[in-house]
């Protein structure tokens, strides 16, 4: 059973004494790597370089991609299970005491500094056959590119510890899973499968073969499905900071992506591989908190979107297929994740909306189509170590396309809107006659559960609501559920909602494409947080722009120029990885045509 502290956690940054303890731990990895390096870079012998020979022998790749594609499969997995066991802590108990306070945010943090040091491993051991196009990291030491792309995305993992260090001090504590230094430490994180799946490029390029090289290809593209979706967690657990949706064009997004690359890469099968790996890692990633007695995140599977990408494959070849494929994913494949969502997701995706989603969906699926057949195609020049004679447009236009469509269709769905000025709730509360069970009681406080009946200013938006739920979190539990209609705009609880202790009570209202909207019902004093106490009594409440009751902790009072240079700075950091990303793949693919470089090894 997890337990959390019954006062009020600090708001703000880390205490120097766990800072001093993270830095430590930092050394403890870096130290003897950078040994290593030293030492495989004299030309020395190493315990880890037999080790990379070893893996080599055993799975037909160069040393240089052998071991460290271990080294970052580990680390990644780690960090994704604390990233999967992390959430719902944050969503049951709060926010923590510190870093250190956390027990899943050490598999976090030792995960990425595992893929950094993945990224550093390969480097270190570039010697003897190496691809065309290498980069130049000092006068005789020239690496993969693929090495380049995984130390740059593992660094921005790493980055973001500190960085989030930072946002709190000066921001107020965010315990939403797209906290901007979130998003740096997860996309970083799941960045590195992009690296890796140019790692494998290049070994193939210098002669690596055989079975394991071969499925590398499907199963590299089903990890980068597992890291991407985890962007989708909240969702998957119930408690959505973001409209409806970002989810549906994250799913168009990074199905379309993977299953295309994998399809492509492995033919027949190919999109089903890449499901596997994802339903075998979710498998994995829910054991602990089944065993905490936490909420597991449920999933879409992309079962539907894989189905329809293989059928299309046998109908449509050549450049017409991304297309063809992101089309038809994005509208019947999103159909069978529309019914999916029905038995699988805590918010269903609501039929009313499915024209809309569709049309995102579809969009998004498309644009999602054209990013992974770019990268495909210059998957397969970088491993004929070819060049291809065509101009710019004819080889990036499509992947580049794609790109821009992605970040336009995030950047038009993801921010949610504040509710209309007027809209309210009357709220009558009655006592429960019981309450709900509690996995783990948090806060202390003398239970009180209340039913509740709110009657909506504006019926027509409650009418049309993606979701309209009572909604309680960080009490011990987490609970949502619809309202049941009982009249013109009037709706009760379908279950008790908690109003002691430490729970964050209210009602919850979204209504299709972005507003998101709560209305209070109880709240604690939150000190720390400079948050008064919102008192659970009948009367008229006033909808809030949701993200401010469910992250109280934020400051108020940091002035609006620092809010924007901070998110900024942390956007420009993101974007830079996706540019570099961009820039490796193109660079590596139009390779120098002479000789296969070779250094001493």
């Amino acid at each position: 059973m997890v337990l959390a502290q019954e006062s009020s956690p600090p708001a703000g940054g880390a205490q120097f004494g766990q800072i001093v303890v993270a830095g430590l731990m930092f050394l403890l990895v870096f130290f003897p790597l950078a040994i290593f390096v030293l030492r495989a870079r004299a030309g020395k012998r190493t315990l880890v370089g037999r080790l990379a020979d070893w893996s080599g022998e055993l799975s037909g790749l160069p040393r240089w991609a052998a071991l460290p594609m271990f080294v970052a499969f580990l680390s990644g997995m780690a960090a994704l299970i604390g990233v999967y066991w992390d959430v719902p802590i944050h969503m049951e108990l709060g926010r923590d005491e510190g870093p250190l306070a956390n027990p899943s945010h050490y598999p976090i943090y030792f995960g990425l500094m595992g893929i950094f040091a993945s990224g550093v491993l390969s480097a270190a051991l570039a010697k003897g056959n190496l691809p065309k196009r290498t980069f130049k990291l000092g006068p005789h030491w020239r690496v993969p590119m693929g090495s380049v792309q995984m130390m740059l995305t593992g660094l921005v993992g790493i980055g973001g510890f500190p960085l989030d260090d930072v946002w709190h001090r000066l921001f107020g504590q965010d315990v939403t899973e797209w906290g901007p230094t979130h998003v740096l430490m997860i996309g970083g994180g799941v960045g590195v499968v992009i690296g890796l799946q140019l790692l494998l490029a290049e070994a193939r390029q210098v002669g690596a073969t055989g079975p394991v090289v071969r499925l590398l290809g499907p199963v590299l593209a089903g990890a980068w499905m597992m890291g991407a979706s985890a962007f989708l967690m909240e969702f998957d657990l119930g408690v959505p900071q973001f409209p409806m949706l970002a989810q549906v064009v994250l799913v168009g997004l990074i199905g379309s992506w993977t299953l295309i690359c994998g399809r492509l890469s492995w033919g027949p099968g190919g999109a089903l591989i890449v499901v596997a790996v994802l339903l075998v890692s979710r498998a994995v990633f829910s054991v602990i908190p089944l065993v905490a007695d936490l909420h597991v995140a449920s999933l879409l599977p992309y079962v539907a979107e894989a189905v329809v990408i293989e059928v299309v494959a046998l109908l449509v070849r050549g450049p017409l297929f991304p297309v063809a494929a992101g089309l038809a994913s994005g509208t019947l494949g999103l159909l069978g994740e529309w019914a999916f969502s029905q038995w699988l997701m805590p918010d269903p995706w609501p039929a009313a909306e499915l024209g809309l989603f569709l049309l995102f969906g579809a969009a998004a699926s498309v644009a999602g189509a054209l990013v992974g057949a770019w990268q495909y195609q210059r998957i397969e020049d970088v491993a004929a170590g070819i060049r291809r004679r065509q101009a710019f447009g004819a080889r990036h236009g499509a992947g580049l396309v794609g790109a821009l469509g992605a970040v336009a269709l995030m950047a038009t769905v993801a921010v949610p809107l504040a509710p209309p000025p007027g809209l309210a709730a009357d709220v009558r509360l009655t006592e429960a006659a019981a309450g709900q069970e509690i996995s783990n009681p948090h806060g202390g406080g003398t239970p009180r559960w209340v039913d509740a009946t709110v009657t909506i200013t504006r019926a027509d938006l409650a009418d049309d609501a993606v979701w309209l739920t009572g909604f309680a979190w960080q009490g011990g539990d987490f609970y949502s559920a619809p309202l049941e209609k009982i009249g013109p705009g009037a709706y009760r609880t379908a279950e008790p909602l908690p109003v002691f202790g430490q729970w964050k009570t209210g009602i919850r209202l979204h209504v299709a494409n972005r507003m998101m909207a709560l209305a209070p019902i109880y709240a604690p004093a939150d000190p720390a947080a400079n948050a008064q106490v919102i008192a659970a009594e009948s009367g008229k409440r006033d909808f809030v722009s949701e993200i401010s009751f469910l992250q109280r902790e934020r400051k108020t009072d940091t002035p609006l120029v620092l809010w924007t240079v901070a998110y900024v700075v942390v956007g420009l950091i993101f974007a830079g990885m996706w540019a570099v990303f961009a820039w490796l793949y193109a660079a590596a693919a139009s390779g120098n045509p002479a000789r296969r470089r070779e250094t001493a090894s």
